[in-house]
């Protein structure tokens, strides 16, 4: 049990340790980096050296942050804040780790953001501001327990983490908050957790964002301090902050009675406003059939023959689709792509191709925009641009050109590449903090149009001439009016405007500047196209988005025509007021960069940054025998360029039960490389009827080196190598005799080298782990040992397996799996390649090292009896249908029992040179059939599947001699 326990506790801590820095969210390492450092009064602050310059805009925000934050919070820090800035990606995020006194990562150099929010402030001052407000959070409840406050209390809980972050650093506005917090109070499913919606994300922003202002107002920003403040003793030793308790000792009430007090409180104020502003049944149309639950974008082709429609199909299938419709009465579809395309689909003026963009790898692995070209005759997908960082492409009126905005460095641009000559021309020259989004080419006045986020803060929509560049504006900038759309005589603009705090339709005339309202929904809509009058159409036609719950989305037909009228909703102050509270002290919302902020500049060095993650020790009894302490410590650097594990038992009764692992991780290069020092329990299997295990004492250095050549949407592919020096001691469980005819596992010391290479595709699917609807992969690996530095073993295996799934009828699903294995020289008895007598233990674990299968050796289901030789080859083929949704069951809160799917089977596999065999006249060629019932189960946090089945060998079909067994695999094999 104790060996079942350390193997569970590393990996989790690794998993843990591993997802530090840039690359766990990109997965790449960026070696060719050189990172710089400038401090501050109370901060370091590390960015490439390409991005000079963006430090002293970075310290200026900061320094303005630390003050206002400190006071708001009454937070001080000893040390001095890291901060790390990075260009590699185009990724429009940040995130703050508690580890050390905290620091930050944040992606900068980005455009697509001024698309994503809303509002004046621009990138730096968002993200810096908002990821130290976590970093002040996470030191206003540090506690002598650090990291492991977490595992006792619940110091700070997703939903007030973000609320507290976006109430110290941002308004109240659509983006962050009020247009998802209002359709789910409508919806009366003001849960964030119900996985009702696509966007529960977004409502845990808006309810922590509103939950905190109605505090506050409440009452007092010192209570809010206060209760960040308080703390709980724990033996008399260490004290530890935990959320609820802390709310029910500041303000006498738990925190599930203050949640109620603030949903009846928001629940009043959006009704009443619900009941001033207009419903969707106000658009005088009905939803239309198209596929998808939610909806991206939606372009119909030119002649309005067809509609392109970017949606997904559903919650439970994830996956970005763009399907290309018949615009008739039966609305046949096809899915031409899929994958991470944005929603900024255009048609080309012949209908016979539609431009977009997707986020690919780029130059040295970074994850960039780019635009790509459908060919709608056959579905073929070119890539237009390469590495350029392009967005929002647009077709000019003759199709021989498409313009797109590129982002330079953070400064959004436009630029046109011309079919015929392949070459690209500028059309913009914006410099600085500039951003560009939603761009369109108005085809009857030969214009562009998109929305400018100039460098005050303010947002314009633009008309702009592409050959000699004048341009004019046609609002004030002050509404963040966007997503503009052409009418079909090219004289108007409708645009989405946010003006109301959540999105509402409007028109502006070219000709005499009028602007007239379109909708004025209470849960917003947004207009994706302009469709003009046509066989099927009498009037023009608002291609628009809306909804009233949070759980899907439909498209209307609007009469372009259409006017409503805003009437300022008459709404008792009491309930209002909440919106706009702000804390005492406030961030300025622009904020000049300050040179003289930066005390000092120099070279980074990685191994200064690393820092102490978490340390645990802990006493732990397995028998009279068998009792010491258990220990584990983690180390990581914040590029996750250096990452330390060291764990181990200590047996007190037998120092020879001791176990440990030192593992040291290096991302210093574009491959991760792992050396590692051990003495532990290497992964159980069956010999015959014995589970056996091998005591493991060596080290090993493996390498992971993933492959951007063969990487698409949903689908990766890495190389991997590994050299090892180690012992291995097998033991058993019990005592036991092992037959005759079955060597007895022997002891060795062994000198390994492998490699292997791995492609995988798998679309995301909520029962992914049970039940997966599609996908294939392919693994060849080859292991061999050599008699050198003293070892005893000598021999070479390879190892090629496949599988790929085959879509039936609704998700039902044919699997497909083959393996062949070839082994030479004179391996360890217990490392042959076969077929086993029990089926082993495989878990969906990628431990980074040893071969991809997760088992060595396979068993022809219905057999009992283990064979081993010199080539083996394995298939099968399962029939996999889902059964019940789930058991429901749960045992202690510890065990659980989800969903279960029913499989009906042939295994089928070939031995060849025989070289052990369990049992007299046993078979080399096996056929089995059989039916197994496949469940999730959760012990603690892991989950996996676990299966009971029934099989008989084909020459044994009926009889009643059933084989009932039991075992744990993955529902695919790597």
């Amino acid at each position: 049990m104790r060996n079942v326990l350390l193997t569970l506790i590393l990996i989790l801590f690794s998993t843990d340790l591993v997802a530090q820095g840039f690359n766990s969210f990109n997965g790449r390492n960026h070696p060719y980096l050189n990172w710089q450092v400038a401090e501050t009064a109370h901060f370091k602050i590390m960015y490439p050296e390409r991005l000079a310059g963006i430090e002293a805009d970075a310290a200026a925000i900061a320094e303005e942050s630390y003050r206002a934050l400190s006071k708001n919070l009454n937070v001080e820090f000893e040390d001095k804040i890291r901060i790390y800035l990075s260009d590699e990606d185009e990724i429009n995020n940040g995130f703050a780790v508690p580890i050390g006194n905290g620091y930050t990562n944040i992606w900068v150099g980005l455009n697509e953001y001024a698309e994503l929010w809303t509002g004046s402030e621009k990138w730096l001052r968002k993200v810096i501001a908002h990821e130290l407000a976590h970093i002040f959070h996470f030191e206003a409840t540090r506690t002598n327990l650090g990291l492991l406050n977490y595992v006792i209390g619940d110091p700070t809980p997703g939903i007030w983490t973000e609320g507290l972050a976006q109430y110290q650093t941002e308004k109240w506005d659509s983006q962050r908050g009020d247009r998802w917090l209002r359709t789910a109070i409508f919806d009366s499913r003001p849960s964030y957790t119900d996985g009702q919606s696509l966007f529960n994300q977004r409502l845990l922003y808006a309810s922590g964002n509103s939950q905190v202002r109605y505090f506050s107002e409440m009452y007092g920003d010192t209570t809010l301090a206060e209760m960040l403040a308080q703390r709980e003793s724990a033996l008399g030793l260490f004290t530890y902050h935990d959320h609820d308790r802390a709310f029910r000792k500041t303000i006498d009430k738990s925190y599930s009675e203050f949640y109620e007090e603030w949903r009846k409180h928001v629940n009043i104020y959006y009704n009443t406003l619900a009941s001033q502003m207009g419903r969707v049944d106000s658009l005088g149309a009905d939803p239309e059939n198209l596929p998808g639950q939610y909806y991206y974008d939606v372009k119909y082709s030119p002649d309005q023959s067809r509609i392109a429609v970017l949606s997904l199909p559903s919650l439970q299938r994830p996956v970005r689709r763009l399907y290309i419709v018949d615009n008739d009465t039966v609305r046949a579809s096809q899915v031409a792509a899929d994958g991470n395309i944005k929603n900024d689909i255009t048609w080309s003026p012949d209908g016979n191709f539609i431009a977009y963009s997707r986020t690919v790898r780029g130059d040295q692995s970074s994850l960039l925009n780019d635009v790509f070209l459908l060919d709608l005759d056959g579905f073929n997908e070119e890539q237009l641009t390469f590495s350029r960082r392009a967005v929002s492409p647009a077709f000019s009126p003759d199709g021989t050109q498409v313009a797109y905005i590129v982002n330079e460095g953070g400064t959004g641009n436009i630029f046109k590449y011309n079919f015929d000559t392949g070459l690209e021309e500028r059309v913009t020259s914006h410099e600085g903090d500039v951003q560009v989004i939603n761009l369109v080419w108005n085809w009857q006045r030969d214009e562009l149009v998109f929305q400018r986020f100039d460098i005050n803060g303010d947002r314009y929509l633009v008309i702009h001439d592409p050959y000699i560049g004048s341009e004019w504006v046609i609002d004030d900038g002050k509404t963040d009016n966007r997503m503009p759309l052409v009418s079909p005589d090219g004289n108007s603009i409708a645009f989405t405007s946010l003006r109301d705090e959540v999105p509402n339709v409007f028109v502006t005339d070219l000709e005499t500047g009028s602007t007239r309202r379109v909708t004025n929904l209470f849960t917003g809509g947004e207009a994706f196209d302009w469709l003009g009058q046509s066989d099927t159409l009498e009037t023009e036609k608002l291609v628009i988005k809306a909804t009233e719950t949070k759980r899907r989305e439909h498209i209307y037909l609007v009469d372009a025509g259409m006017q409503s009228e805003r009437i300022d909703p008459e709404i008792t102050e009491a309930y209002t007021t909440w919106r706009k509270h702000e804390p005492p002290t406030i961030i300025p919302w622009q904020i000049d960069p300050d040179e003289s902020l930066i005390e000092q500049r120099y070279d980074y060095r990685s191994w200064n940054h690393i820092t102490h993650v978490v340390s645990l020790a802990l006493p732990y009894y397995a028998g009279p025998d068998d009792y010491g302490l258990f220990g584990v410590t983690t180390w990581a650097e914040p590029l996750a360029k250096h990452l330390f594990l060291a764990a181990g038992l200590l047996s007190f009764g037998d120092l020879s039960n001791s176990y440990g692992l030192f593992s040291y991780i290096n991302n210093q290069l574009y491959p991760t490389i792992t050396l590692s020092a051990f003495r532990v329990p290497g992964p159980a299997r069956f010999y015959g009827r014995s589970l056996l295990l091998d005591n493991l004492t060596g080290a090993d250095m493996s390498v992971r080196w993933p492959l951007d050549r063969f990487e698409a949407p949903y689908r990766e592919s890495w190389i991997g190598s590994g050299l090892r020096y180690v012992s291995i001691d097998p033991f058993t469980l019990r005592n036991v005799d092992f037959p005759v005819s079955l060597p007895e596992p022997a002891k060795a010391r062994q000198f390994d080298l492998r490699a292997s290479w791995i492609l995988k595709k798998e679309r995301p699917y909520y029962r992914n782990m049970l039940h997966p609807v599609d996908g294939y992969g392919l693994q060849v690996s080859v292991k061999g040992s050599e008699r050198f530095f003293g070892a005893d073993t000598a021999f070479l295996t390879l190892d090629a397996g496949a599988y790929t799934i085959i879509e039936l009828t609704g998700i039902h699903r044919i699997f497909l799996t083959g393996r062949f294995q070839f082994q030479t020289g004179d391996p360890l008895p217990q490392d042959y390649i076969g077929f086993s007598r029990i089926d082993n233990i495989g878990l969906p674990v990628d431990p980074g090292f040893e071969t991809l299968q997760s088992v060595q050796t396979e068993r022809v289901r219905g057999y009992r009896s283990l064979i081993a030789g010199r080539q083996v080859a394995f298939g099968s083929i399962e029939y996999r249908a889902p059964f019940l949704p789930s058991l429901n069951t749960s045992i202690l809160g510890f065990l659980r029992f989800g969903p279960t799917s029913l499989a009906l089977f042939t295994d089928a596999g070939s031995v060849w040179d025989v070289t052990v065999s369990e049992t007299e006249n046993i078979s080399d060629r096996r056929l089995g059939f059989g039916t197994e019932i496949k469940n999730i189960v959760g012990l603690g946090p892991l989950r996996f599947v676990h299966s009971v089945g029934i099989a008989q060998p084909y020459n044994e079909l009926f009889e009643r001699d059933y084989k009932i067994y039991y075992r744990i695999r993955a529902s695919v094999p790597f």
